[in-house]
């Protein structure tokens, strides 16, 4: 009696010891985290619920996710109001409950998640190197309580049984890699390969669905949370494309821009980006264009050409609506690009003419008679071969576009 009461002593005092080195921790890493993401417009927190609801397959409630962190409802709430303020996740209402929404990642807070993923990298060694006494009191403690049995017999270390394994039947190909190797690609990564040497093989189409998420995790071996974070890379960069509902999951996506355009828009909106860079690199592209389409474009597509331009003089002469001849104008350019033949030039142009379109909407801009002229004159130049003109008319009418941009006192709103 009086040992078995010694004992549970010694075990209440390792549990106290062992609680204690988990505030000291917990409370250097919500400060280094919040250091971490300050520049972000995030807190400890709003990571902490940012990287909850980019863990879940299709949107989901606040009290959802309060029972994932194990934290009130309320306090998640008011955690995702100031998120969906910074455009990093998407409220809506929850068609089966009026009372309640749903909440799913932007585009840009999948960005922000991928960037929280590099910064903690960086944490994990700040911490190992500036606060490893902490963190070392803390591991001897969880480590001592696993040994000596304050959890009352509970510990779940012993190995799991063999029939807990999930066989891999599916016949999707492995590689082969060393984890412990430098450099040793992490394990979504492997998934992404996986996919891509799928579509590349042939196995998988455009249009194709993949395999649901928790298959490909089986299949392949990994973690359920690496293939969330392959799937949504790949989206990121155009290669698949996302349903939802009934049919819903993740497609191979037609080749397209989105993908481009996303990566520009994020990088625009975090401020990693200069607008200055954006517009020169886009004078240069339309000038690039205009002397391959000298070289290599068709009746049939300068005929695309004339009519457009026909198009944005009568919508420039005619209506009332400041920003109607934006959409013809934008479609210029993609029609020139198109005149080269060339599929990345297309793409990339493509990409730049709907951020660029969105920033003069926003300005309410209307394109003047002198954009015709400057258009008209660049297509008789491609018509003649005199890809030197051609180049030189364009670049000189983009540089006005771009001073015009640049000169602009308020920042755009681009929709993440």
């Amino acid at each position: 009696m009086v040992a078995n009461t010694a004992t549970a002593c010694e075990n209440n005092v390792q549990f106290k010891a062992l609680t204690q080195a988990a505030f000291r921790l917990n409370n250097l890493l919500t400060a280094e985290r919040d250091r971490a993401v300050a520049d972000l417009g995030l807190t400890s927190a709003r990571w902490q619920v940012l990287e909850a609801v980019g863990l879940q397959t299709t949107a989901v409630s606040a009290a959802h996710v309060a029972r994932q962190l194990q934290i009130s409802r309320q306090a998640v709430q008011r955690v995702l109001n100031d998120l969906a303020q910074l455009a990093l996740v998407e409220l809506k209402s929850d068609a089966a409950d009026k009372r309640a929404q749903l909440v799913s990642l932007t585009h840009l807070g999948t960005d922000v998640l991928g960037e929280l993923d590099k910064r903690t990298d960086v944490l994990r060694h700040k911490v190992a190197e500036d606060h490893q006494p902490i963190v070392a009191d803390f591991l001897a403690l969880a480590g001592n309580g696993r040994a000596t049995g304050w959890q009352d017999g509970n510990s779940d270390d012993s190995a799991p049984s063999a029939g807990s394994t999930v066989a891999r039947t599916t016949p999707w190909p492995t590689r082969a890699t060393d984890a412990s190797a430098p450099n040793a690609p992490r394990t979504f990564e492997n998934v992404q390969g996986h996919i891509l040497d799928r579509i590349r093989s042939g196995d998988l189409h455009s249009g194709d669905r993949l395999p649901p998420e928790r298959e490909l995790a089986s299949s392949l071996g990994v973690g359920r949370s690496a293939v969330r974070e392959a799937l949504r890379s790949l989206e990121m960069s155009g290669v698949l494309r996302f349903k939802r509902g009934a049919g819903g999951g993740a497609f191979v996506r037609e080749s397209g821009s989105e993908g481009i355009e996303s990566s520009i828009r994020s990088m625009l909106i975090l401020g990693r980006l200069p607008l200055a860079d954006l517009l020169e690199v886009r004078a240069s592209l339309l000038g690039q264009c205009a002397r391959l389409g000298a070289q290599r474009g068709t009746q049939q597509d300068f005929a695309r050409l004339d009519t457009n331009i026909d198009e944005l003089e009568r919508c420039v002469r005619t209506y009332k609506d400041q920003v109607a001849a934006i959409k013809p104008a934008t479609e210029f350019y993609r029609l020139a690009a198109r005149s080269s033949h060339n599929r990345l030039m297309i793409l990339l142009v493509d990409a730049i003419a709907d951020l660029v379109a969105e920033m003069l909407t926003q300005l309410k801009h209307r394109p003047r008679l002198d954009s015709v002229t400057a258009r008209r004159d660049m297509v008789a130049a491609m018509r003649e071969g005199r890809a030197d003109d051609a180049a030189r008319v364009i670049r000189t009418h983009s540089y006005d576009t771009n001073r015009l941009l640049l000169r602009s006192r308020r920042p755009f709103a681009l929709q993440a």
